[in-house]
């Protein structure tokens, strides 16, 4: 994707001169995240995705985000959007990260067409947003994948009944994901090779991403749910431009199941996130991970503790549970500082129990200290 940035800016800036266009709008988000660990030893993968990482050394790189979203009136009912996201681990440089097409066909039914995120997770569509939740980042043990977002198609159904707004939505769609950093990162430290050489490239293909979501509003709740399966692969590429699909990860399929959202009660909030994927491969592995936080709201401010687990299991093997596992329990405070900024800090305590004997042990134990400012425009 990165390959596109020039292309990116030149589009977006096309679609904002053009002079016909009946309304274009700006809007957009930015998180300046700090943080380092509290030992020279110690390590935490923040963004698992994008390997956003902090060592024992302070850095603003790890998570810090800037984002700019356009989107244009170009008919009746039929909206175009594109967004730009630079991220500190990639040295800032802006890359289409959204592009998508809504066309308002009645007043219950949207289509949308385009690259979006994986509805996945309660905040996959706007993980990003450090605004939009309380922590400085949803949990990266639970947000973890190495893949999040496709190309494809999405169809939504909004209605109401009784005192509930409901909203279902089904989606479609294709992932390719080409030089994919949080699997590199992996075989990296896991010393992998390809026919004795050292692996420096590693492409995730998730084909016949096919789901739907149903999301539940009442009055002091708000109730996700989420289905979809898939086929996958993965394909290794050596220093010496050889490639194999890795035999681990070779033509199975995975299903995900996941319910999340929030419940208010009196001055807290409650946040909870449990998913449950299952891949059809020859060992029966298994991911359930879940999330649990509570926020207590209290004028301005919002301290919070949350916890979070995930755990790998092969159910067809005779070893099932000694794999990878790790929890992270935190804690911190969250400061409006206005209606569009806030300040917060947190701590985290991240603690590694995968097996050694086997080698699912990588992550390591860490304890960290990060501070942001997020904003929204």
């Amino acid at each position: 994707m990165k390959n596109l940035t020039k292309l990116s800016i030149v589009s977006l800036a096309a679609l904002i001169s053009v002079p016909t266009l009946a309304d274009v709008k700006f809007s957009g988000f930015g998180s300046i995240v700090a943080g380092q660990t509290l030992e020279d030893d110690e390590k935490l993968t923040a963004d698992f995705y994008d390997v956003g990482q902090y060592e024992n050394t302070t850095t603003f790189k790890a998570e810090s985000v800037l984002g700019l979203q356009v989107s244009a009136d170009i008919a009746p009912d039929l909206k175009a959007t594109g967004q730009l996201l630079a991220k500190g681990t990639d040295e800032f440089k802006p890359e289409l990260d959204w592009y998508y097409l809504t066309y308002k066909a009645t007043d219950d039914w949207t289509l949308m067409a385009g690259r979006r995120n994986i509805p996945m997770y309660y905040y996959s569509e706007f993980s990003e947003v450090g605004y939009a939740y309380p922590w400085i980042r949803p949990p990266s043990n639970l947000y973890w994948w190495q893949v999040t977002q496709f190309d494809g198609f999405h169809a939504t159904y909004d209605f109401s009944s009784d005192d509930f707004t409901n909203t279902v939505t089904a989606f479609y769609g294709n992932e390719y994901s080409t030089d994919n950093k949080e699997m590199l990162y992996y075989a990296e430290i896991g010393n992998r090779t390809l026919n004795g050489a050292a692996i420096t490239q590693v492409n995730e293909q998730w084909t016949d991403i096919a789901g739907f979501n149903v999301n539940i509003i009442g009055e002091a709740f708000d109730l996700r749910m989420v289905y979809f399966r898939n086929d996958r692969k993965r394909i290794d590429t050596n220093v010496n431009g050889e490639t194999a699909i890795r035999a681990s990860a070779s033509g199975f399929s995975q299903q995900f199941i996941g319910i999340g959202g929030n419940v208010n009660v009196s001055d807290f909030t409650v946040i909870f996130d449990a998913n449950y994927v299952a891949y059809d491969d020859d060992v029966g592995t298994v991911f359930p991970t879940y999330l649990i936080s509570a926020v207590y709201n209290i004028d301005q401010f919002q301290p919070y503790l949350s916890y979070s687990k995930a755990d790998h299991w092969q159910t067809k093997s005779d070893n099932e549970e000694d794999y990878e596992e790790h929890y992270m329990a935190s804690a911190g405070l969250r400061y409006n500082l206005s209606s569009k900024a806030s300040a917060k800090i947190q701590f985290d305590h991240f603690e590694d129990e995968g097996d050694k004997a086997t080698g699912w042990d990588y992550h390591g134990n860490s304890q960290t200290v990060s501070a942001a400012v997020d904003f929204i425009f």
